[in-house]
């Protein structure tokens, strides 16, 4: 067998303070996909982080042709010779097609120094495009691109470098059947010229048909990797929805049938399609997608951060509309969003004052705050979450990571809203954490409001809420009852 081009050995890296990528040992071989898979949140997208330059390791190494190097940023690695594609595309919006073609291998792999012909390389595109059945004007600003476009140009880009180790990270969320067909061409390509390749996808079919190894993460640790021929996507699944988390979940059910809330034939662009569903008083309905599923978008349209482009909301029977967060918390909805501690903390205030900020009304005499009944309030919630150590004067700044996250989760519930929009309301705290704030959406149901709660954890899922739709590449493909679904059933619809 030839030399790895690329091998981790012993790689570990604290990422929070509740998840570290542990104990990573891989060879990577010259013309060879390997395939990378995992739940959300397993560290996927970190270990290619590291690989690429964008992050160093606490610990371990990593060889290079077996010589240890030490990336210093994202330059060194494409100088070295490594290319990563993100799943979010990084182009220049205000350059055109081709030009955001060449810029990376012009700046990373040639002198700068050199003059470079513009006809050139318009005729080099024009035979790339038509070589890969490429639809795209290589005189076009990207600005005017969709998403799916804007990911073959970052596929096109990868092709044009020709690196020695290429990575993808999710690289078919909005892609068609023609679109996808291209990516593996592009792959099929870069292979044969002897790039090493790192497919990192949730289509299982698919990285079964073009992969020569698969790695399975979970929870920051390899669970399991082999020749892929040794994998069928029903071990996969298998593999993938084993669990040996017997903790139990304090989950309250109420039988309402009083629908307080309706969405009906949303869309947004080409990232949500036709989205329904219902939600119910004193109901915790589940929403599970992965980061391409379109799950941002719906829950901005939600709180009136994005306007759908069709489809209508109704609160009880009337059809409102949600143009604005004022609009929404005016309607009943709260909001704790994903990125806690950067979308919802104010780090230079104290504790009191980031807890009661979205709810001064409550505190207020002919517009004069009153700080007793203020700092009462914020203690009684401080208690409630487990907030330590708790001081209503603490600048929150001063709070660990864990500890804003339940900062940022107590604001939300001090609104006394009447739907709560969760979206991963339990990650990055720990189990003693993730119960205190399972308890308080128990108080929420109890006090007659009702959840969405959006969560890549699958027990979680299964856990707390009635019901669980599953959201995949902008459309709702199935609806679970809790009760009799499985963590196999969840990933059999994610992988579809």
């Amino acid at each position: 067998m030839t030399t790895p081009i690329l091998s981790l050995k012993n790689l570990n890296k604290k990422i929070s303070e509740d998840f570290q990528l542990y104990d990573i040992n891989m060879d990577f071989y010259p013309g060879e996909v390997t395939a990378l898979i995992g739940e959300n949140g397993s560290g996927k997208s970190s270990l290619m982080k590291i690989i690429s330059g964008l992050l160093s390791p606490d610990s371990g190494k990593i060889l290079w042709n077996g010589e240890k190097i030490k990336f210093k940023s994202i330059y060194e690695g494409k100088q070295k010779g490594i290319y990563y594609v993100p799943q979010e595309t990084s182009l220049f919006e205000n350059l055109t097609v081709v030009e955001n073609i060449f810029i990376d291998s012009i700046s990373y792999r040639k002198n700068i120094y050199d003059i470079y012909h513009i006809y050139d390389l318009l005729h080099y595109v024009e035979s790339i495009f038509k070589k890969l059945n490429i639809k795209l004007n290589p005189h076009e600003y990207v600005k005017n691109l969709n998403q799916s476009q804007r990911q073959i140009l970052s596929f096109t880009k990868a092709y044009v470098i020709n690196a020695e180790f290429t990575i993808f990270d999710e690289p078919s969320s909005s892609l068609t059947d023609i679109e996808n067909d291209i990516l593996f061409e592009i792959i099929k390509l870069l292979k044969d010229n002897g790039s090493s390749i790192v497919l990192i996808s949730h289509k299982i079919q698919r990285i079964i048909e073009i992969g020569d190894k698969l790695t399975i993460l979970k929870d920051g640790s390899i669970l399991e990797q082999g020749d892929i021929k040794d994998f069928t996507k029903e071990r996969i699944i298998k593999i993938m929805s084993s669990s040996a988390n017997d903790s139990k979940y304090p989950k309250l059910h109420f039988d309402s049938e009083n629908e307080i809330l309706k969405l009906e034939n949303i869309s947004f662009k080409n990232v949500l399609k036709d989205i329904s569903f219902s939600l119910y008083r004193q109901e915790t309905l589940g929403i599970i997608g992965g980061s391409s599923s379109g799950k941002d978008r719906l829950i901005e349209i939600l709180f009136g951060l994005v306007k759908p482009d069709n489809g209508n909301i109704f609160l009880g029977h009337s059809n409102v509309n949600i143009n604005h967060p004022k609009d929404a918390m005016e309607k009943g909805f709260a909001l704790v969003p994903e990125d806690k501690i950067n979308n919802s903390i104010f780090h230079q205030m104290e504790l009191k004052d980031n807890l009661t900020i979205s709810s001064l009304k409550r505190f207020s005499r002919n517009l004069i705050l009153d700080e007793y009944i203020l700092n009462n309030v914020a203690k009684n919630y401080i208690a409630k979450l487990g907030i330590s150590p708790g001081n209503p004067e603490d600048k929150a700044i001063f709070y660990s990571g864990g500890n804003q996250q339940k900062v940022a989760f107590a604001k939300s519930l001090m609104h006394l809203g009447k739907i709560y929009i969760l979206d991963e309301p339990t990650r990055g705290i720990d189990i003693v954490s993730k119960n205190d704030i399972y308890n308080i959406m128990n108080d929420l149901l109890i006090n007659e409001s009702s959840i969405i709660l959006f969560s890549s954890d699958f027990e979680e899922v299964l856990g707390m809420c009635d019901r669980i739709l599953v959201l995949s590449e902008g459309k709702l493909i199935a609806e679970l009852d809790s009760r009799y679904a499985t963590r196999e059933e969840i990933v059999y619809y994610l992988t579809l």
